[in-house]
């Protein structure tokens, strides 16, 4: 599995990603801008997104809502997203980009990888027609 995880913070990016580094089926690619993570979204192979709400200055909420209007446009799947934010007053803001989960900050690390590992499964269940 292949994780996309977008925030221009390094802390972050460690926090969100320290409970999925452990694990062996899990590759972690990170993007500290937006314009980076869409290049690499645009590039394809990304099954899940972390992103950071607080993603400055384009936000991350923008950040997924675009990337969702792009697959729409070309007609693709885009990849299930888990936006990590900071206030609960922003979880309008996560249901109109098209996040799949919100967690708020700060992260515990290993709920985090569960979530990750739940949107994957459903994903790939969806993607080969075993959900219902």
């Amino acid at each position: 599995m292949r994780v996309l995880i977008v925030s221009e913070s390094p802390a972050e990016r460690l926090r969100a990603a320290s409970g999925l580094l452990a694990q062996p089926d899990v590759e972690i690619v990170e993007a500290h801008t937006a314009r980076g993570a869409h290049q690499i979204v645009a590039a394809g192979g990304v099954d899940v997104l972390v992103i950071d709400g607080d993603l400055s200055p384009e936000g991350g909420f923008s950040l997924l809502y675009e990337v969702r209007a792009a697959g729409e446009l070309r007609r693709e799947a885009t990849p299930p997203a888990l936006v990590v934010m900071g206030r609960e007053q922003d979880r309008w803001l996560a249901g109109w980009s098209g996040a799949d989960e919100v967690l708020l900050k700060p992260v515990d690390p290993f709920r985090l990888a569960d979530r990750v590992h739940a949107l994957h499964e459903v994903a790939a269940a969806v993607g080969s027609g075993l959900a219902s």
